[in-house]
């Protein structure tokens, strides 16, 4: 009985793997970002959300289908981040607006499913490694941690060789500075639009 079991599951297996197609491409795209402030602690300021910014990011994807579900693992460089609002916590006056920036090298492992292998749903979670972070002239990357873990998902649809990608992503990065002993969190939100093109397979 296990022999029949293990030698279905063997033919099952290999039928998928031998009818999967696999493609790699370049892609690149543009973001409109934000960042919100969590659990501050110690600070003589607040922040609120205010303006989104517009991002980049450029890298390569590799996408494997089989059976109508596909696994897509991406990696790409991206710029993104978002304004604030800088209250003084002793007045309550706005002080001024300020911006984040992150630089980062990011890397999604998205799952999902393909539909007549023209339109497409996928999500997953990304690991995310911190390149630089600003926040006005003040350089972050000291304070904030160097590799974090998001998610994102959206759909997808394929022209040809041609992609195109519309996601939501949430990355969350926490900020600790022990010589003021002020800390928070920064949730980056941000919608990616990709386009991308398939350099080999379908």
């Amino acid at each position: 009985m296990k022999k029949t079991i293990l030698l279905a599951l063997f033919v099952f297996t290999t039928g998928v793997v031998a009818q999967a197609q696999v493609a790699l491409g370049l892609k690149a795209g543009a973001s409109s970002s934000q960042v919100d402030i969590k659990n501050l602690k110690s600070s003589v300021s607040e922040f609120k959300a205010a303006d989104d910014i517009t991002g980049y990011h450029a890298g390569a994807f590799l996408r494997i289908k089989a059976a109508g579900f596909m696994l897509q693992p991406e990696a790409y460089f991206t710029s993104t981040g978002g304004k604030v609002k800088v209250t003084d916590t002793d007045n309550g006056t706005t002080v001024q607006t300020e911006k984040f920036t992150f630089n980062r090298l990011d890397v999604p492992l998205l799952v999902g499913f393909n539909f007549f292998n023209v339109a497409r749903v996928q999500a997953g979670p990304v690991a995310s490694m911190l390149v630089s972070g600003k926040f006005q002239d003040q350089k972050l990357e000291d304070y904030l941690n160097k590799s974090d873990w998001g998610w994102q998902a959206g759909v997808g649809f394929d022209f040809g060789n041609f992609t195109a990608d519309l996601r939501y992503e949430n990355v969350k990065r926490d900020y600790t500075n022990n010589t003021q002993n002020t800390s928070f969190n920064i949730d980056n939100q941000q919608f990616i639009l990709s386009l991308g093109f398939k350099l080999l397979g379908k």
